[in-house]
């Protein structure tokens, strides 16, 4: 069959149809790669930084005031001016004991430290009290709120809008938020599970064994100061900046409910797939502060236990095509877990 001869107007018109299809197609496209983008850096700037992921002494108020101090190998710093335990006193008043340490000595209730409990007492029984309770029964309540909002700069409104395409009610906080359960307020409820012999339970939101407790590997060192009362013992530790699971900060030696950048760069490209190199994840420089362990221990076993954090994201530098986005933000965060 001959091949038919198109006129130059039915020439122009199949040209022009070619045109308006190729326009629409990526008109769409861009649109929804847009939108997938905007989810994408969202969990990526809050993984990190509002994982923010457990903080505040329960009922007490956990400040974070600064203080970036590195040590040389990176893990942790001890700013001078976060304590927490002495907040009504200088730094300089802090109780100490005759030999030099930070605790208080008992005031006679069911603790199992000596009268003068040095850091390395206090230590010692909390790492073995946690062992144990790590692998039974236990009740864990966690929550998380923002102290500062969200910021990328210039692209926090272009992300809000692009979200608020798919969903008018919906802006970067909440889509974050709805990754991780962080919400906007302190009164927000608190996320809850039980916890049989230290397996994570099949429904529910604790969902990722970073939220199981575990067993504390202390050291003295880690110690930034404490105070003995009775059976409780609070201990705050020195602060870390960007601490990774290696056990070498003092964050990782009581939990493992945060999250790294190497976590977040896993996060994106998993849900990228053969996209991931749209987006990179460059650095993320944040402050974890005001670490306050509370526990309450009584005849050598666990009743109680609260892990707290302040946590400032100074700089969570990514790269979104072609765009250089800097992220910034604060959030607190408390982990509670409960023995029978």
């Amino acid at each position: 069959m001959a091949k038919k001869n198109l006129t130059p107007e039915e020439v122009k018109a199949k040209i022009a149809k070619k045109e308006a299809k190729s326009k629409l197609f990526f008109g769409t496209f861009t649109k929804a790669l847009a939108v997938f983008l905007a989810l994408v850096v969202a969990y990526s700037l809050v993984s990190v930084a509002f994982t923010l992921p457990s903080m505040i002494l329960g009922g007490g108020n956990a400040a974070v005031q600064g203080g970036n101090a590195t040590t040389p190998d990176g893990g942790s710093s001890t700013p001078s001016d976060d304590d927490v335990l002495f907040d009504d006193q200088t730094p300089s008043d802090d109780a100490t004991t005759p030999d030099g340490g930070d605790a208080t000595t008992p005031d006679g209730g069911e603790g199992n430290a000596p009268a003068a409990a040095t850091k390395a007492d206090v230590a010692k029984l909390l790492n073995e009290v946690t062992a144990k309770a790590a692998k039974g029964d236990y009740k864990w309540a966690r929550k998380c709120w923002y102290t500062s909002p969200l910021d990328v700069g210039s692209a926090t409104d272009t992300l809000n809008g692009v979200i608020q395409r798919v969903d008018p009610n919906a802006n970067l906080d909440s889509v974050v938020g709805g990754f991780l359960g962080i919400s906007g307020k302190e009164t927000d409820p608190a996320w809850e599970g039980d916890v049989k012999g230290g397996k994570l339970p099949s429904e529910g939101k604790m969902n990722d064994e970073k939220y199981l407790l575990k067993g504390f590997s202390l050291a003295e060192a880690d110690i930034k100061a404490m105070q003995v009362k009775g059976n409780t013992y609070m201990v705050q530790l020195n602060a870390c900046k960007s601490p990774q699971k290696d056990g070498g900060n003092a964050l990782n030696h009581v939990t493992n409910d945060f999250i790294t950048k190497d976590e977040v760069s896993k996060g994106v490209a998993d849900g990228l797939g053969s996209l991931s190199n749209l987006v990179t994840i460059n650095s993320l420089d944040v402050d974890f502060t005001a670490i306050l362990v509370t526990a309450v221990v009584e005849n050598n076993a666990l009743k109680s236990v609260k892990i707290s954090y302040t946590m400032t994201v100074n700089s969570l530098k990514l790269k979104a095509l072609v765009a250089n986005i800097d992220g910034k933000g604060a959030g607190k965060m408390e982990c509670t877990y409960t023995f029978a």
